[in-house]
């Protein structure tokens, strides 16, 4: 079961979620721009069933998170999602993003004033407006990425991402077009979820 919450975000907008509650091991879900956290509801419902607290939060300017958007907004609004984790009791943090959601999880996680457990990356765009390149690749946490191998933009894309990572990193492809959190969906997903579970569980 997912719960309402609501946040403070960076220059004083109200951010919102949703959020399961089962334990002090927590997931902290980052949608893409244009989408919104019904994107990963299943997962954190998912991840919620198998002992991980999950966080689906709408970035400034998306579904119910007030306006407006700024893609430099995206980094601190995961920073501020990190601190209400925390807050609630949350001991490991890992994180969970999609597209430029993904760079945002990837540029945050790169502060040393954010400790995170690991980060799972699911067909991540470098998008200088979020974060710059140099900032994404000093995420050292253990990651994870995932892409549709079938769209060679996506790919190359992903694949630059992995290859300036510093630390471990695994990339694993999936041989569909679907990108980002669509990942999940279709004959694949349940492999996709399995993948981004062992990885928790991994650094967990």
């Amino acid at each position: 079961m997912l719960n309402p919450v609501e946040f403070a975000g960076p220059r004083g907008l109200t951010l919102r979620g949703e959020r399961s509650d089962a334990g002090d091991h927590w997931t902290v879900l980052v949608h893409g721009e244009g989408r919104d956290l019904d994107a990963w509801r299943p997962l954190a419902m998912w991840l919620g069933e198998r002992g991980f607290s999950a966080l689906a939060f709408d970035l400034p300017g998306h579904g119910a998170s007030d306006d407006p958007w700024d893609p430099a907004l995206a980094v601190p609004a995961v920073f501020a999602a990190i601190d209400f984790a925390r807050s609630q009791g949350a001991q490991r943090v890992h994180l969970v993003g999609e597209g430029a959601g993904a760079i945002a999880a990837l540029a945050a996680a790169a502060g040393p004033a954010q400790p995170v457990a690991s980060i799972a990356v699911f067909s991540p765009v470098q998008d200088e407006r979020v974060a710059q390149p140099a900032d994404v690749r000093e995420a050292r946490a253990p990651k994870l990425i995932l892409v549709g191998s079938l769209d060679d933009d996506f790919l190359e894309r992903a694949e630059t991402v992995f290859r300036s990572a510093i630390g471990p990193c695994e990339m694993v492809k999936f041989p569909v077009a679907w990108q980002g959190a669509d990942l999940l969906l279709g004959d694949w997903g349940a492999h996709a979820r399995e993948k981004v579970l062992a990885h928790l569980l991994h650094t967990a």
